[in-house]
């Protein structure tokens, strides 16, 4: 229990860090579902707006 105990408060120490490492994990992951967010978002908006027109 104390094993757990040390590595969540390493966890939230890196946390509150500014340029921490889960900050940045977080960062990286949030910027790459932007990306396919975007990227196969806008094929998929193009399908509706086609397929509501042929309606």
């Amino acid at each position: 229990m104390l094993n757990l105990q040390t590595k969540f408060e390493a966890l939230m120490e890196d946390v509150n860090k500014e340029d921490g490492q889960t900050v940045q994990m977080m960062e990286n992951f949030l910027g790459g579902m932007f990306f396919l967010i975007k990227w196969a978002g806008i094929p998929f908006v193009l399908y509706l707006l086609f397929a509501a027109t042929r309606l």
